[in-house]
């Protein structure tokens, strides 16, 4: 939400849950802002004043916030630089260690493999390949053009 703040942007999501839960709120809280430091020291900003790698910050902060059982997750290196873009894969691979489920939608095939522990490869709607890890070893090249039934 660009026209709040950054703190009131991080408290939406837990808005309205029972008091039992304050700890457990309050925990998260000081480890998303752990985890995210810049997000701490712009807490009182506008979240559409920052950039665009400090919003997707936000939005991760959120997501660890509320610990949902299943996070989807598309494309989110995408307009970042590459350090920042590490950042982001270090900050999933933190989420999926917690427990969290994730639905990781990338083109970068290969970092996703080594991510996954199950791969779905889709192409026009249709799924063209599926499998573990083990399964998409090899040239990877060779298998993106098979999956996308290119043959050159």
């Amino acid at each position: 939400m660009p026209y709040l703040s950054v703190e009131e942007n991080l408290l939406l999501p837990v808005q309205g849950r029972p008091r039992r839960y304050a700890d457990v709120i309050g925990q998260r809280h000081a480890e998303a802002l752990e985890t995210f430091p810049i997000l701490k020291e712009k807490r009182r900003a506008q979240a559409g004043d920052l950039s665009g790698g400090q919003q997707k910050q936000v939005e991760f902060a959120k997501a660890w916030l509320q610990q949902p059982r299943l996070c989807l997750i598309d494309e989110p290196s995408i307009g970042l630089s590459p350090i920042l873009a590490e950042e982001v894969f270090t900050w999933i691979e933190k989420f999926s260690r917690s427990g969290m489920g994730i639905l990781l939608i990338d083109h970068n095939v290969r970092r996703v493999v080594r991510m996954s522990d199950r791969i779905h490869v889709l192409s026009l709607g249709r799924i063209t390949a599926a499998g573990g890890r083990a399964d998409f070893q090899g040239d990877l090249h060779e298998q993106v053009r098979q999956w996308l039934g290119l043959n050159f």
